[in-house]
């Protein structure tokens, strides 16, 4: 199953050449405005790259019986949705946000369903039921997921360092701290990505769009999910390792509703706007987010997966900083 890895890989990165060439034939760009981050022409819709090798990826552990059929459809039928509705997006065919909205919440509910609700997890001391406010916050935190990965996909390279940092370390985790297969899962995304990565090097070749940043974030959070149920320490470290994302978007949300501005319109006053804005590159930028996941969230995630820190203490230790990291480089605010 391993060979899986470098054959997605090679299929992502075929696919990603197909549908940059075909964009390119069909003019389909995306066309640079005051609130974009780059200033030509690019094409876009490589993420129909990442989600054709994560499902063909997801049909091969299925038939090697590495996953479930349960598991099977708890990511790949919703998440199919969510990049169906991207796509639209993308086209110009969805132009409604409270449609994208509602479709989103009705994937987010079948995919906590078909993953059987959250699990009990462990925060402090003890092992907490939730219950049905659990599946509710479980909802909610997939359509965040999704959302907030679409925000943060501005600049170049970034969502393909932080999807494969994440991966990456969730992988890592699985092997070292579980006897799961799981890890199969986030490294078959993990390799959807790299394949796109290079293309994604600035000046970027060709855009995800929002078929690919929405899927990947969805995904992301819905592996955390399925990961739940066997290994919750692993689920929360997936969680910290989301933390540069979560914080810079979170922050950035709460300024802009604080000040009553229409959060769904395009904006660029994300923390990282800011510091590629400031430093007239994107590529430092985007190093840096890996950079702190490999090296600061990391080894946070991996001692509380290894039950060295409580989950909470280790969310509180990851977050804190960041979200101290993007009130200081004023994400949310609008810098002349």
């Amino acid at each position: 199953m391993i060979a899986l890895i470098p054959v997605a890989v090679m299929i992502s990165f075929a696919l990603t050449a197909l549908i940059r060439k075909i964009a390119v034939e069909n003019n389909h760009f995306d066309i640079p405005n005051e609130r974009s981050s780059h200033t030509s022409p690019t094409p876009r819709g490589a993420g129909v790259a990442i989600v054709a090798t994560f499902v063909v990826g997801l049909l091969v552990l299925l038939v090697n019986e590495t996953i479930s059929g349960r598991d099977f459809f708890t990511l790949a039928a919703p998440g199919l949705i969510v990049a169906l509705i991207g796509w639209l997006d993308d086209l110009g065919r969805v132009t409604s946000a409270k449609f994208r909205l509602v479709g989103h919440f009705v994937c987010a509910s079948i995919t906590v369903w078909l993953a059987g609700g959250l699990p009990a997890l462990p925060l402090t001391e003890s092992v907490i039921g939730f219950g049905i406010a659990g599946d509710i916050a479980a909802v909610i935190y997939l359509v965040w997921m999704l959302n907030l990965f679409n925000f943060m996909d501005g600049i170049d390279l970034i969502t393909g360092i932080q999807t494969f940092t994440i991966c990456l370390g969730a992988a890592i985790l699985l092997v070292v701290s579980t006897d799961s297969d799981l890890w199969l899962l986030v490294a078959v995304l993990a390799a959807a990505v790299l394949g796109f990565m290079y293309f994604n090097l600035p000046p970027a070749k060709i855009f995800l769009g929002d078929v690919g940043s929405g899927f990947i974030g969805f995904t992301i959070g819905a592996i955390s999910l399925v990961v739940a149920k066997e290994e919750p320490l692993v689920a929360w470290a997936m969680i910290i390792l989301l933390g540069v994302f979560v914080a810079d978007a979170t922050v950035t949300l709460l300024r802009r509703l604080l000040a009553r501005e229409h959060v769904y319109i395009a904006h660029r006053t994300h923390a990282y706007q800011h510091l590629s804005k400031k430093l007239n590159r994107h590529l430092p930028v985007s190093l840096g987010v890996g950079a702190i996941n490999i090296f600061f969230l990391l080894p946070i995630a991996w001692l509380v997966a290894e039950s060295t820190l409580k989950p909470l203490a280790g969310l509180l230790i990851a977050y804190l900083p960041l979200t101290l990291i993007a009130v200081m480089l004023k994400a949310g605010k609008k810098i002349n």
